[in-house]
C-alpha cells in the first residue's frame, strides 16, 4: 500500500484560471457579506440603548 502522504510533498498543481476566479469571487462577497452581518448585528445593542436612553437636560452637563 502507497503512503498518500509522500503526495503531499510533490509541488503543487496550477489550477484553471477560471476555477481561480471563482474561488476569489466567492471569498470576496463571503468577506463582503460578514461585515455586513457584523455592522448590523453586533452594533445593534448599542444603537438599540442609545436610541432609547433618556438624555440628560442642558442644565445638568453644566455642572
Amino acid at each position: 500500500m502507497e503512503n498518500p502522504f509522500k503526495k503531499l510533498d510533490l509541488p503543487p498543481k496550477e489550477v484553471p484560471k477560471e476555477l481561480k476566479k471563482k474561488v476569489m469571487d466567492d471569498v470576496k462577497a463571503f468577506a463582503f457579506f460578514s461585515e455586513v452581518i457584523g455592522l448590523f448585528s453586533s452594533n445593534y445593542a448599542a444603537a438599540a440603548e442609545s436610541f432609547f436612553k433618556k438624555r440628560r437636560p442642558k442644565k445638568d452637563l453644566n455642572q
